[in-house]
């Protein structure tokens, strides 16, 4: 069991340490801040002192569970103590980082003289604790050798997009990620960076409003100042905990490449824990039948004013990809991208089946090789026209589908821009909601399979969700005719005989 003076000499290593790894920073890069930003680093450390008191009042051990971990295997105390044990170091840290953030706000407002209030980090013991230097700092030695981060970084990018392990739009979000970091801790070799700098940027992150690269008011702000102006306001949108975890995932990605290089020691991005995130069923919403009644009962369906005004009542039906879109989505619960694609030979007869082949031959883009399947098209969309409508596109010599979509966004996708005209159309109309979008129509068509009892696993290769289990291995194909009776389960319960031609 720990005593409270082995507790207090843990804690005060961590405290100490932070500190003076503070300070070598200050040394080494000799950065002057101008007001503003010196402004903004006492109110992001006053930020960090509430949101650590409020884990200290509500027990939030979990907070810190990283920095427990590094600084129990630092003191070889790793699988030794007990999880009340852990807990306390736990505890420690949460009370010595109220100080901590204490003594930061005063460093950056001239008194480096603070000193800790917490009975742990203030008692005397009988051998002094020793400062920790920086990992790597050796004496009368450079602290960390090798290119700077900002080299590194965008060269890791580029490689990760030239070998396919990243779209070009992942790219862009790992460049975003890259700045991001670079603005908040500095620009250094790899090896020159601590945990505690992954931690802090964590922080950070877990304090930037959703919109903060998009919204004018945040406009030529860095990432400390737009957490000053927003600070305090319940109403702010933060970026949700898949977010943050899809910065550190780019984060962690560069170091552990930089590990296998000797570039660093250790990847300070691993054992972080993030907040649950929602399962996939919760994060988007289906949409039921009333809702796609609605849908269905505005102008692009009942009569529009024209081709370029398609949310005003009026007497033209287009049956363009506008029309098709959606009820191809609801009725066949292929992905966006896959109906967008959709070359005219792609729908064909087989077995006398008419039917969707989604496959890659013509360069196609897919979520992965289970995507290649054949949807038989559902009898609904027979019985408002959806044949005739592929056979005008064939005899007017069109090799797409929808010829009308053009390429858009960083990886080039046919759906980009009726993607975001769903969105205003639908915001056009009175029937926007955040988590009501075309997504939601591949969700709708799930759930009506299974409400028409369809076996999972038909279900499943239908839609290209990879079945978990034994049972994967046994049924990679079905039947034409087994999909064409599962498809046409789909019952929307909304009457589109007005759409019959």
């Amino acid at each position: 069991m720990l005593t409270t003076e082995d507790l207090a000499r843990m804690v005060q290593d961590f405290y100490h340490a932070a500190l003076a790894d503070e300070n070598e920073i200050r040394l080494n890069s000799r950065v002057t801040f101008d007001e503003a930003n010196r402004e903004a680093i006492v109110a992001y450390y006053g930020k960090m002192g509430v949101t650590t008191r409020r884990n200290l009042a509500t027990n939030n051990l979990a907070s810190v569970e990283p920095f427990a971990t590094d600084l129990i295997e630092k003191h070889g105390l790793t699988g030794q103590l007990n999880d009340s044990d852990i807990a306390r170091v736990q505890q420690a840290i949460l009370r010595a980082g109220c100080d901590f953030t204490e003594a930061m706000k005063a460093r950056f407002e001239g008194d480096f003289s603070y000193s800790p209030q917490d009975p742990l980090l203030s008692m005397m013991l009988d051998a002094p604790v020793p400062v920790v230097p920086r990992a790597g700092a050796k004496d009368h030695e450079p602290e960390a050798i090798g290119p700077l981060f900002s080299e590194r970084a965008e060269e890791f990018r580029k490689s990760q997009i030239r070998l396919d392990a990243w779209e070009n739009q992942s790219g862009l979000q790992a460049r975003k990620t890259y700045e991001l970091f670079e603005e908040v801790c500095g620009n250094r070799p790899l090896s020159g960076y601590l945990r505690a700098d992954a931690a802090r940027f964590k922080e950070v992150l877990q304090h930037l409003p959703a919109n903060y690269g998009k919204a004018a008011a945040y406009r030529g702000k860095t990432a400390t100042e737009i957490i000053e102006l927003t600070q305090g306001d319940d109403n702010i949108q933060l970026l949700s905990g898949r977010t943050v975890q899809r910065h550190f995932s780019a984060l962690s990605k560069l170091w552990v490449n930089a590990v296998d290089l000797g570039e660093a020691s250790e990847n300070i991005f691993e054992k972080f824990k993030f907040a649950a995130s929602k399962r996939a069923r919760d994060q988007r919403q289906m949409w039921e039948s009333d809702q796609l009644q609605a849908l269905f009962n505005t102008p692009i369906w009942r009569g529009c004013h024209s081709k370029d005004r398609r949310s005003r009542p009026g007497q033209h039906v287009i049956r363009d990809e506008r029309f098709w879109l959606p009820l191809v989505a609801v009725f066949s619960g292929m992905r966006q991208e896959e109906i967008c694609q959709h070359l005219v030979e792609d729908i064909r007869q087989q077995d006398g089946i008419w039917l969707f082949d989604i496959n890659a031959r013509n360069g196609q883009q897919l979520k992965n090789s289970n995507a290649i399947r054949l949807v038989p098209i559902h009898k609904e969309l027979i019985r408002i026209g959806f044949l005739d409508y592929v056979e005008q596109q064939r005899k007017a010599g069109h090799t797409m589908l929808f010829d009308q979509l053009e390429r858009g966004g960083a990886d080039g996708r046919f759906g980009h821009n009726y993607s975001k005209y769903f969105t205003r159309y639908r915001r056009d109309v009175g029937l926007y909601q955040k988590s009501l979008d075309f997504h939601s129509l591949r969700h709708s068509a799930t759930t009506f399979l299974q409400r028409g009892e369809v076996h999972p696993t038909v279900v499943d290769r239908l839609t290209a969700h990879e079945t978990q289990g034994e049972t994967a291995r046994y049924t990679k194909d079905f039947p034409l005719a087994q999909l064409k009776d599962a498809i046409d389960k789909i019952d929307i319960k909304v009457d589109l005989s007005f759409l019959a031609t």
